[in-house]
């Protein structure tokens, strides 16, 4: 059977982004001795977009319009009401299967910068702590359509169930760990490593699953077929071993953006892109410069899931970075 399809986990949230015309540092008052703490901040200006990794990885795929994408995640209340479900249900090819939980809201991210760019972060995860009871052996009837799942950041619970749950169904694995790559214990790291095919993560990220699983990455690269290290401005990493066992790194640029305005969500822009030409059959090394293509339209704007980007002009910005365009891009 062709696999037709890619699976997306991860978070489903809200970012509430504002602003601060002050430096945090004369609007806190802290007392060591007595272990008291003040903070009075007014916000001069705030803004909601629709956020999360899931939600930002799914988006993408949603305006490149060419793999069918099954989104689960556990959300809230207001994820209706805040309009997160018609924004995501606009795309024809997105198949929202969340569970809706009336008693709870959708997670929530606030986020305050001053004006030295310090930043001030309150999350609430709310209903994303039940996507841990999810089990998507039940849920999903058609695992051999499948060509390729990415279990992204939420709690170690969920994405520990997810790895089980995705090698039972025989689907390939991307592991993305992202901000909670800490909390995971060493055995928990290891056994997922043991079931997946791709590990990305950033410098930190990835250094940090080092780290605590005491593997190097030729260890590591026993059980993945790869690793994607992603590193901002810098570009990105695609580490492998060949058919000898011997390891290349090969680092593949950013593509340049016509203007940055804010980088929320490049990386999610990032594994989108990797998705997708997995699922056109690409080589993984296309896959990851399509990659940084699609992370570049998301810095054009302020805001995940605010960009808009078509085929075409992916295929240009392709051809001006890489100098070619593959073959599986041409002709959809």
């Amino acid at each position: 059977m062709h696999k037709t399809k890619i699976l997306i986990l991860g978070s489903l949230a809200f970012d509430y982004i504002m602003g601060f015309k002050e430096s945090f540092i004369n609007a806190v008052s802290i007392d060591h001795d007595k272990e008291e703490y003040q903070s009075t901040v007014t916000a001069d200006s705030r803004h909601q977009f629709f956020g999360g990794t899931a939600g930002n990885i799914a988006y993408n795929l949603g305006l490149l319009n060419i793999a069918n994408t099954s989104l689960f995640g556990s959300v809230g209340n207001d994820f209706e009401r805040l309009g997160y479900k018609d924004h995501i249900k606009k795309f024809k090819n997105i198949e929202l299967l969340v569970d809706e939980h009336e008693d709870l809201f959708t997670a929530a991210c606030y986020i305050v910068n001053d004006i030295k760019a310090n930043q001030m972060i309150i999350f609430h995860g709310g209903a994303l702590d039940k996507g841990k009871d999810i089990d998507l052996r039940v849920k999903i009837s058609n695992p051999e359509e499948y060509v390729y799942a990415i279990n992204s950041t939420q709690s170690i619970d969920a994405m520990t169930n997810f790895a089980d749950q995705l090698s039972d169904l025989k689907i390939p694995t991307i592991f993305d760990p992202g901000q909670v790559t800490p909390l995971f214990r060493k055995q928990t790291l290891l056994d997922i490593l043991k079931k997946s095919e791709i590990l990305i993560g950033n410098n930190y990220e990835i250094n940090k699953i080092k780290e605590k699983s005491e593997l190097s990455e030729e260890d590591i690269l026993k059980f993945v077929r790869a690793i994607i290290l992603t590193k901002g401005s810098e570009g990105s990493e695609f580490i492998y071993k060949d058919i000898s066992n011997k390891t290349f790194k090969i680092s593949i640029p950013i593509a340049i953006p016509k203007e940055v305005k804010d980088t929320t969500g490049a990386g999610d822009g990032y594994r989108a892109g990797l998705l997708t030409g997995l699922i056109l059959n690409m080589t993984l090394l296309d896959s990851c410069r399509l990659g940084a293509i699609i992370g570049s339209f998301v810095v054009e704007t302020k805001g995940a899931q605010t960009q808009v980007f078509n085929l075409e002009q992916v295929r240009k910005r392709f051809y001006t970075t890489f100098g070619y365009t593959p073959n599986e891009l041409e002709g959809i």
